[in-house]
């Protein structure tokens, strides 16, 4: 597992003044659902007020067109990003109608009927069908449920002169491998994200039901694993069974990349016989691989670029290689206002510059079985101290295996410029409740608490929203700019999108 740090590799760091000179750049991603008074996902399309959900940068959808996704800009400043993603929440429940929420919790609330769920629906062009069809393939795959599950997106990058003071050649190559040095670190850390990170342990039982699960029963409408950390990230979560077979390890960029294409275009058995077109002959897959395109690769972290015009993801990082990553596993707290504080956010940071800065060897197909069983004991049983991981030369309970963590996290926070900050945030996380039950039922508890938040965020002054405000109404502007394809051009483009791959 994970090598912990050494005082003297943070000494020579420190005299490279790699933590005097280094800057983190880091953006965040939330899913969440707009709902009714009554606590339910709304039937209501996307709100023109909030602009278009294929051209805004800051505000879009992800499954359904009542689960809305904020996207912050890029911010080298903590307080900063925190301030936009708040700034975004109050203008979101400013222009949503009146009678609807802001639902505070991962996972969905009581659903009534899951034919109810209207997926996202974008545009009459090539682009917006195939963001329709992919999103039609999720609930051909899965279930619309299971797509509801939402979270958090933490998206992360180290500025290239912090990060020529841990390279040789200062080429991309060499950027790519500190990159995935780090992703397999944070592999083989997850465990202990999900243990400080995870705040899904109880489900309405509409979310389970016609599903086989290890849940028990909280009361008549919730099911639950008292010692779980984030069911979110279990097999009833937004998980893929078919995944498993990919065995991705991040050793190289090449592998991860070769991993990604056979899953996109070699057809696998289940998604197959769902065939790509419906009765109807129109298209509800766009592949069927194990996944149907890049974003469908589910993992607690992957590595990333920005978009370029024209390039889909895979040719992006093949072309021009890591820029970023973006980390997935974090499951929303209600208790945030955005779903996430700033002292999660500084906690987060340095995990992952403990990740970078750590040796990192290439993970084998035995310590990926290790990461896997470590992070479903964590999953269903991390909130139990005498749960046994595989932790370095062997087993050890979880309780141990955190001190581990927390002790190299101490040591390491003493070398920032704001180590106070960061050991603040470390004392913060540590101590965090994450553990409690509904006081009623999770779906009484969610609408009491969405109707708070919601209130909340609609007193906060508007004359902050402007930036906001402008990009919705650009993207109805680009959107009316976008030429409509007919039927058979945005099926050709559908039918055709993975044949360069």
């Amino acid at each position: 597992m994970i090598n912990g740090l050494s005082e003297s590799r943070l000494e020579v760091l420190k005299n490279d003044k790699f933590f005097r000179d280094l800057i983190i750049s880091r953006g965040i991603e939330k899913e969440f659902f707009r709902v009714d008074k009554n606590g339910h996902i709304s039937k209501r399309p996307h709100p023109s007020s909030l602009g278009s959900a294929l051209t805004n940068r800051y505000i879009t959808t992800d499954f359904a067109e009542a689960q809305l996704e904020l996207v912050t800009p890029v911010f080298t400043n903590i307080d900063d990003l925190h301030d936009f993603l708040l700034k975004l929440h109050a203008f979101v429940s400013q222009n949503i109608d009146h009678d609807e929420m802001l639902w505070p919790f991962s996972m969905p609330p009581h659903i009534q009927n899951e034919s109810d769920i209207n997926i996202g629906f974008y545009h009459q062009s090539n682009i917006g069908l195939l963001k329709h069809v992919y999103r039609k393939g999720l609930r051909v795959r899965y279930g619309a449920t299971m797509q509801c599950v939402s979270g958090m997106h933490y998206n992360f990058s180290i500025d290239k002169h912090s990060m020529n003071k841990l390279v040789r050649t200062y080429t991309q190559d060499e950027y790519n491998d500190m990159y995935l040095g780090l992703v397999r670190n944070f592999k083989r850390l997850f465990w202990f994200i999900l243990c400080e990170f995870g705040q899904t342990n109880v489900v309405d039982k509409s979310f389970v039901k016609d599903r086989s699960h290890k849940l028990d029963e909280l009361n008549k409408k919730d099911m639950f694993l008292r010692d779980a950390t984030s069911l979110r990230m279990s097999e009833i979560g937004y998980v893929s069974k078919a995944q498993k077979n990919l065995n991705v390890k991040y050793n190289s960029l090449e592998e991860f990349l070769a991993n990604i294409k056979d899953a996109i275009k070699i057809p696998y058995s289940d998604f197959k016989q769902k065939g790509l077109l419906d009765n109807n002959g129109e298209y509800h897959q766009i592949s069927d691989g194990i996944i149907q395109i890049e974003n469908e690769y589910y993992d607690s972290i992957r590595p990333k670029r920005a978009s370029e015009v024209g390039l889909r993801p895979f040719d992006q990082l093949k072309k021009f290689g890591i820029e970023y990553l973006e980390v997935r596993g974090i499951d929303i707290d209600s208790n945030e206002e955005t779903g996430i504080s700033k002292y999660h956010i500084e906690f987060l940071d340095l995990i992952l510059i403990y990740c970078l800065i750590s040796q990192s060897p290439k993970i084998t197909d035995n310590e990926k079985l290790n990461i896997d069983k470590n992070d479903l004991e964590a999953v269903y049983a991390g909130r139990n101290p005498n749960t046994l991981l595989n932790f370095e030369s062997g087993e050890i309970s979880i309780k141990d295996a955190k001190k581990i963590i927390y002790k190299d996290l101490l040591m390491l926070a003493k070398y920032f410029e704001d180590s106070e900050k960061k050991t603040n945030s470390i004392n913060f996380v540590k101590n965090y409740n994450k553990s409690k039950l509904p006081s009623k039922t999770f779906h009484e508890d969610g609408v009491k608490r969405a109707h708070a938040v919601t209130e909340l965020l609609r007193k906060q002054s508007n004359n902050k929203f402007a930036n906001i405000k402008e990009e919705a109404e650009l993207s109805l502007k680009k959107l009316g700019d976008i030429n409509e394809n007919s039927i058979e051009e945005m099926n050709k483009f559908v039918k055709n999108y993975n044949k360069s791959i």
